[in-house]
């Protein structure tokens, strides 16, 4: 400083009896603006009123732990107010440092209003925008026409903003938009967490990637770590597969989303749904399970077909990773209106279309019950055209209401068009019993065995049988037989453990009572 400087800054200073040194109480009790520093001080008592003071040149102030640096200001000695322009640097504590062209302070409320080019920095945290109030006593800046906060990894921008240096918190409304070198989310109310770089996700969010979309109205993203907690209105949409639950717990890092309550994996490219209360999916190596209430929904033109297990797995298939298999454990019944069924396990092949039926599983085609040690059925664009059962083969059709068509052998073969059995080939011990008609009234009872036989239906009832090798059999009047004579041996008729209605398939039943009550060996049906 020269000696002219100096000597005005002198005189200056015990002109002001003091106050460039210390603080003094202004007459509400608070504390006044001190004058640190100034190249030229004017009284403005003629211009702007009494007890004004302007500033000119490498103007410095304070206000209790707050310094103000500027071009030139003015001070409004009665209010305790100042108006501040050029190069605007305010720091806060030594820690936060407010940039800006033109600075409106207000001593008794401890509220900063910065204008124009406006830079708020604190440690990591850079805050841009044109308009921005510094409330200092209760230590929140907050910007009302576009603002950007940027740190480390993030950059956040919106209309409103409330930022809270002290909790590292910002609050964020209208239009935000938070830009991650690895996705962008779009909100219209959030939160952030400068310290943790964690969000808070307070209202309609959506979070868009290359390989994903998140969208979730309440929960938690953490843009350090990727890993986000979901609790409300949740769904990541990966294109062809989409997991939806009340609460996801999900890992990007990793590409796992765990579900709990209301699980939904939705898969467009095949039409299937899979439900349960808990449940996971990978979008990396595409595996999902579903438990607790798991239900399989599969669409089949015009029709839904919904399939119950204890636990519902998905993987991609085994040198084929474009296709998948579901796999279903444990009590599994599926209802659709033309087609039910009951099994222990099931699998279903996207390969083939092929839903293979494990361990004493029983279907109902229509008015026709299948039952074998195993079951495949065979679907052609979401229609079913062929059943195989294999292994102790049995299917019954009633006839009437006393009466039962059966077919038996080892390994039988069910066509279908239209859904409707249209023929059924035999290979192996083929056995029948059929009723047949003339009119609407049974003239027999025709019991036949072959090795291999064929029988063609039409409108649901047997037309012919064609008996291919060693054929034996014989007509008798239907009253001739007993009951007995008329069943071949291992009937079962289990029409009261059909599924109904989509709601019975979380009703499996113990099939035990019919195996007490007969003989027979070849079913053993256990929960």
């Amino acid at each position: 400083m020269n000696s002219g400087k100096f000597l005005f800054a002198l005189l200056f200073s015990l002109f002001l009896g003091g106050t460039s040194i210390f603080a003094q109480q202004n007459k509400e009790g608070g504390s006044t603006i001190l004058i640190e520093y100034a190249d030229q001080l004017e009284g403005a008592e003629k211009r702007l009123g009494k007890n004004v003071q302007a500033l000119k040149g490498d103007v410095k102030m304070r206000h209790l732990n707050t310094q103000m640096f500027c071009d030139s200001a003015i001070l409004y000695r009665d209010s305790n107010k100042v108006e501040a322009f050029g190069s605007i640097h305010v720091i806060q504590n030594d820690s936060i440092h407010l940039y800006g062209n033109r600075l409106y302070y207000d001593g008794d409320e401890e509220l900063a209003k910065v204008r124009e080019d406006v830079r708020l920095v604190n440690k990591n945290v850079v805050l841009t925008t044109e308009f921005l109030d510094y409330d200092r006593r209760n230590d929140v800046a907050y910007y009302f026409n576009g603002g950007k906060i940027v740190d480390e990894t993030n950059q956040l921008t919106s209309s409103l903003g409330f930022y809270y240096p002290r909790t590292a918190e910002v609050n964020f409304k209208d239009s935000v938009v938070l830009v991650n070198p690895d996705y962008k989310m779009y909100s219209d109310t959030l939160k952030y967490f400068t310290r943790t770089e964690v969000v808070e996700i307070v209202g309609p969010t959506d979070i868009i990637s290359d390989k994903n979309t998140i969208y979730s109205e309440l929960g938690f993203y953490n843009t350090k770590t990727d890993k986000a907690r979901l609790l409300k209105n949740n769904f990541i949409d990966g294109g062809e597969q989409t997991l939806r639950g009340d609460t996801i717990y999900y890992d990007r890092n990793n590409g796992f989303g765990e579900v709990f309550s209301s699980m939904a994996l939705e898969d467009t490219a095949n039409n299937v749904i899979i439900t349960g209360n808990y449940g996971y999916y990978n979008e990396k190596t595409e595996k999902a399970l579903a438990t607790r209430k798991a239900v399989l929904k599969q669409v089949y033109g015009k029709d839904t077909l919904f399939l119950h297990a204890d636990t519902l797995r998905a993987d991609p298939a085994e040198g084929d990773p474009e296709n998948k298999l579901v796999r279903a454990f444990h009590h599994v019944q599926f209802y659709r209106t033309d087609l039910q069924g009951r099994c222990d396990s099931m699998v279903y092949d996207f390969r083939d279309s092929t839903n293979t039926f494990f361990h004493e599983p029983v279907i109902w085609a229509q008015e026709n019950q299948m039952t074998a040690n195993k079951i495949k059925l065979y679907t052609r664009e979401r229609t079913l055209y062929k059943a195989e059962l294999i292994e102790n083969a049995f299917l019954i059709a009633p006839e009437d209401s006393l009466h039962f068509n059966q077919i038996k052998g080892k390994l039988m073969t069910g066509f279908f068009r239209d859904n409707e059995l249209y023929r059924i080939d035999v290979d192996g011990n083929g056995q029948t019993v059929y009723y047949p008609k003339d009119r609407e009234y049974v003239i027999g009872v025709n019991r036949a065995e072959s090795s291999k036989l064929t029988i063609f239906l039409k409108k649901r009832k047997v037309e012919s049988i064609i008996l291919r090798t060693q054929p034996s059999g014989n007509m008798n009047p239907p009253l001739v037989l007993d009951e007995e004579a008329t069943r071949l041996d291992g009937f079962l008729w289990l029409e009261r453990y059909r599924p109904q209605q989509f709601s019975e398939i979380f009703e499996f039943k113990r099939i035990v009572e019919e195996r007490q009550q007969t003989d027979y060996s070849d079913f053993h049906f256990e929960e």
